[in-house]
């Protein structure tokens, strides 16, 4: 008898063990505890609405305002169709009440081409109430993201975890730098966090309502920008962990792993259906018929498969060719700045050194507490910690195979990962040790004291281990994206100048924000001597700038300590006598090519031969020489251009697509002017 009872125990199924929720606070709080994430998003909101304000129209906004507010208006995608138009259509949104003009012509033209043209549509307009509209209404992805943080931390680990990762993320320079601009950063976090979570909500009840939310979050991810396609692998890794970590027995892993895959499966299907919405149910990204053969040559197997996407029409046309110039960029490789070092290609600690100072002090040693207990919380809550550390190492793996330097925008989507596993780690932690519980308090209010401080400047954030914002721009690239010519106006409004010199890396003019200056870029009109004494106001991008003619006109001022700095370190404020011949130089050579443009030959000939013996070792002042020239004189035309490319060929630090894009120019023009001679 004992023995028959011990086969029948031997032969008995195991009895599966639920996830045991920790115990509910709402028997402590009731409804009060929902107090708190609004006012953490209450707090985030006040500080995107009252940090925009402050800032001037940045990289892309005026682009993706102009592609978003033409496909409201004119169901047109030819606009910067390398972006999905979600983040874009919600941030026109509400320009329809401003029923603003807008040409509604399929667009043909180049990046920059594309650039001009939405720069004219947007400051042709009432443009400070139509940006601010349009970032308040973007700023609601971040509000939304502080929302989904709130939830997944609570049901995964608790009360006090959902608070500890909701001050950590309202206090994030990197999300609050970007979550109220026009792009599309903040919106994919936001999107890529809510299918991880419907999807670990969908593995623990298996509810069709969670599923359908899977594929609505995860379609949504997929219209809004291009790298939300991790999303599949995510959720392919997750399946199959999910199920190798499951506490019951009930059925073979294997099994429940393959069920999972297939849901993923339908779930892609579904998204793509949502992404067809998106698109308004058409392939083409206009009503005009698109010229035959406009797409570049298959060159790789990922071209490969997106030909055979497009040729069976199993997403539109302007989102497969916005994927693919996303995956050239990300797969090309590029000259670097890291630290002031410029390297021919992006080193592996890149990546990790811009997240090692755009991190606040506190969230780096937070960190180091969290990863003695992760420990600890992947034992309680072994599924929990899975749907955290795999979306972020999987987004973080994805990152750092791209070739090219992965600024601290582009990790944004594993930044809610990253938070909710570190409050979950140091909760655990404080569980253990006793010092932990009043040491963690101390370092969320130095976290958010050192955002503050920040404040408006996340852009050009950098923790105090560092030297702070005013420092960033020695050790990080494109710390200034534009946005810092409100505070210009406000510096030399406390410090007037009677000679001001503004060095701008950006299309849109400073003088639309009243700056009292003379300005100068690459693509703005102006004259500068040779010789200049006052107060010269350079963007900092300029000089960490690998880019081929970016960094010539800031070249003057590179070995060179600023006076003060404006905006964290965006603008560099110098003064005194400079040798301004280079800044001359470039002023001259883009004079001569808009005299070629109106037709005035003679003027720009003149204008070109001065930027030449302004410069004589510039790559593109002679490019620019040759052009000019080759409308009258193809022997010298032939000999400038041959400088040109011989100048370039012998400086290898030059960012790749720059080089190439000037080689091919070059190469171009030396052909048509060969044969043009025999």
């Amino acid at each position: 008898m004992p023995l028959l009872e011990e086969q029948r125990a031997v032969d008995a199924p195991e009895i599966p063990v639920p996830d045991l929720p920790e115990v509910h606070p709402d028997a402590r709080y009731g409804r009060i505890e929902w107090l708190v994430p609004v006012l953490l998003c209450v707090v985030m909101f006040g500080q995107l609405f009252l940090s925009s304000r402050r800032l001037s129209q940045t990289a892309d906004e005026a682009t993706h305002l102009f592609s978003g507010y033409r496909y409201l208006k004119c169901g047109d995608l030819t606009v910067s169709p390398e972006h999905p138009p979600l983040a874009k259509v919600i941030a026109a949104a509400p320009l329809l009440a401003m029923n603003l003009a807008v040409d509604c012509t399929p667009f043909k033209g180049d990046n920059l081409h594309q650039a001009f043209a939405s720069l004219s549509w947007f400051y042709s307009q009432d443009w400070p109430i139509a940006l601010a509209r349009a970032r308040a209404a973007v700023a609601l992805f971040a509000v939304g993201l502080c929302v989904l943080v709130w939830v997944s931390a609570r049901r995964m680990f608790g009360f006090a975890t959902a608070v500890a990762a909701g001050v950590m993320l309202i206090f994030e320079p990197s999300v609050l730098a970007y979550g109220s601009l026009v792009m599309t950063d903040v919106p994919v976090t936001c999107m890529l966090l809510l299918t991880v979570v419907g999807f670990y909500l969908w593995c623990k009840h298996r509810t069709v309502a969670f599923f359908l939310l899977t594929c609505l979050a995860t379609g949504l991810t997929l219209l809004t920008k291009h790298s939300g396609v991790v999303a599949g692998p995510v959720l392919v890794v997750l399946a199959i962990a999910d199920a190798f970590a499951r506490s019951d027995r009930l059925r073979p892993a294997w099994r429940v792993a393959l069920r999972n895959v297939l849901a993923v499966a339908l779930i892609g299907a579904v998204a793509a259906g949502v992404v067809w919405l998106g698109y308004g149910m058409r392939f083409a990204p206009s009503s005009a018929a698109l010229e035959v053969g406009s797409r570049p040559a298959v060159t790789s197997f990922s071209d490969r498969v997106l030909r055979e996407f497009e040729k069976y029409h199993l997403l539109p046309q302007a989102y497969l060719e916005g994927y693919s110039a996303a995956l050239a960029i990300s797969e090309e490789s590029s000259v670097v700045s890291v630290a002031g070092k410029v390297y021919a290609q992006a080193p592996w600690f890149s990546t990790p050194f811009n997240l090692l100072i755009r991190s606040t002090g506190a969230l780096l040693a937070m960190i180091v507490l969290a990863a003695f207990g992760v420990a600890g919380a992947f034992r309680r809550r072994r599924r929990e910690c899975l749907f955290l550390l795999i979306p972020a190492a999987v987004y973080v793996a994805v990152c750092l195979r791209a070739s090219s330097d992965v600024s601290v925008r582009y990790l944004l989507p594993m930044f809610p990962f990253l938070l909710i596993g570190v409050a979950a780690g140091c909760m655990e932690l404080a569980k253990r040790v006793r010092w932990v519980r009043y040491v963690l308090p101390c370092l969320l209010g130095l976290h958010a004291a050192s955002s503050l401080h920040a404040y408006p400047n996340y852009l050009s954030y950098a923790n105090d281990f560092w030297g702070g914002p005013t420092q960033a721009y020695k050790y990080l690239p494109w710390v200034d994206i534009g946005q810092a010519y409100p505070q210009a106006k406000a510096y030399l409004e406390r410090h007037p100048a009677k000679d001001c010199w503004f060095i701008a890396a950006w299309q849109w003019d400073p003088t639309f924000y009243d700056v009292p200056c003379q300005t100068l870029g690459l693509y703005l009109p102006g004259q500068m001597p040779a010789h200049v004494h006052g107060t010269v106001i350079v963007s900092s991008t300029l000089l960490r700038d690998v880019r081929l003619a970016d960094g010539e006109i800031a070249a003057p001022f590179k070995n060179l300590a600023p006076k003060d700095e404006i905006g964290g370190s965006a603008l560099l404020v110098y003064e005194g006598d400079f040798d301004t011949r280079l800044d001359a130089a470039a002023s001259e050579s883009g004079e001569a090519m808009r005299q070629v443009s109106t037709g005035h030959l003679p003027e720009a000939l003149e204008h070109a031969h001065n930027a030449a013996n302004l410069d004589p070792a510039s790559p593109l002042v002679h490019a620019n020489l040759c052009l000019v020239l080759a409308r009258s004189d193809t022997q010298m035309a032939l000999k400038e251009c041959s400088t040109a490319r011989n100048l370039l060929l012998a400086d290898p630090l030059r960012e790749e697509e720059s080089r190439r894009k000037y080689l091919e120019l070059l190469g171009n023009s030396i052909s048509t002017l060969e044969l043009q001679q025999r």
